[in-house]
């Protein structure tokens, strides 16, 4: 077992990371919110392979929650599915002590988050993520929202779990396209905060596509939530250094609106993201060529998926200028002057971000 603690002003919580744990995960939640009742807000497809398994170890414990499910895919992060479970908690007469379970991947994980963070005006989340996107980062902070038409993530809270429990051989289940994007995740991790870990990881990339090493798995998982249980503890809420947690957002969340929410994974398009921040940064001269040659070939391991054909750079920068980290009409992106260890938050032209696109568009990988 792995445990790390986020320490924040006035709180904390733990985050458990611990191979073949599933089975055991109603004791760590009892032992953490007492025996309560509440809902699991889960997807069909989580539900379908891991559903039983927590209801199971829920019901050993004596808790008594009510499932709650919504289809799978980004569209269910939306105002009309929060709305319908608003409903259905209102019928379930929860009290604000009731608990939320959000048992699934980074959209169950923004979706229960952002419910329980509203209804009642709060209610104490439990996060329990089943993919590497939302075990490495998006289960830990916080940060909860829904999109809407115009961009990701326009409508959210801060709202800290009680605590999140993992175990990383679920992700034996997902495609290698999930993986793939939970791998944009943890990269990022090394290249703003650890570079040392970032060439591990590049170096162990089949321990996450083969589950079967869980002590390994572990550590980097791990590793990854050290990472983010720092930051998030120096700047709860996002307004200093854990914007350089956004590294690969700025482009990434404009490839990922203009390609249709859900043709590109989150962590895909980050990683064309992260491609497109070093470019801008040795185009600058804050990188030197050898080390963008080499950071390219780390992230280009990834087998990456081809970019829409028809997107231009026009509308990605349309897209790009909708986002929420766009403050007083300024494009700011995350950039690398060492990676590592150097990490700045600069505002970006258009054109620099067209001439990134042109560079994305033309890089030929596998």
């Amino acid at each position: 077992m792995n445990r790390v603690k986020v320490d924040l002003d006035g709180s904390s919580y733990p985050i458990i990371i611990e191979a073949n744990s599933l089975s055991s995960t109603g004791k760590v939640i009892r032992e953490r919110v007492g025996q309560k009742k509440g809902v699991i807000i889960t997807d069909e497809n989580v539900d379908r392979l891991y559903g039983p398994a927590l209801e199971d170890t829920l019901e050993n414990e004596g808790l008594r929650f009510t499932k709650l499910v919504v289809q799978p895919g980004e569209a269910s992060k939306s105002l009309s599915t929060a709305e319908r479970l608003y409903k259905e908690l209102a019928e379930l007469q929860l009290h604000r002590d009731s608990v939320v379970l959000a048992f699934g991947g980074g959209v169950i994980g923004d979706l229960a988050g952002f419910v329980g963070s509203t209804f009642l005006r709060g209610l104490p989340v439990v996060q329990i993520p089943t993919t590497l996107l939302a075990q490495v980062d998006s289960s830990v902070g916080g940060k909860t929202a829904v999109n809407l038409s115009r961009g990701k993530n326009l409508v959210g809270t801060f709202h800290q779990p009680e605590m999140v429990v993992m175990d990383p051989v679920v992700l034996e289940t997902l495609s290698s396209e999930d993986v793939r994007s939970g791998l944009g995740e943890v990269l990022k991790y090394g290249l703003v905060w650890d570079e040392n870990f970032f060439w591990k990881a590049v170096d162990n990339i089949e321990l996450f596509e083969n589950v079967e090493n869980g002590a390994g798995l572990e550590s980097l998982i791990s590793r990854c939530c050290e990472i983010k249980a720092e930051v998030v503890g120096r700047d709860e809420l996002d307004r200093g250094i854990r914007q350089i947690l956004n590294f690969g957002h700025t482009i990434g969340h404009g490839i990922e609106a203009g390609s249709g929410y859900g043709e590109l994974r989150h962590g895909e398009a980050v990683i064309w993201g992260m491609i497109g921040d070093i470019w801008i940064s040795q185009d600058r001269g804050y990188l030197a060529e050898e080390t963008f040659s080499r950071i390219l070939g780390g992230l280009t391991r990834l087998s990456l998926p081809s970019l829409p054909d028809d997107l231009t750079g026009t509308e990605l920068l349309e897209y790009i200028t909708r986002d929420k980290k766009v403050r007083g009409g300024v494009i700011n992106s995350v950039l690398l002057r060492e990676p590592g260890e150097k990490v700045d938050v600069e505002q970006v032209s258009e054109a620099e971000l067209k001439d990134a696109w042109e560079f994305l568009t033309g890089l030929e990988v596998n």
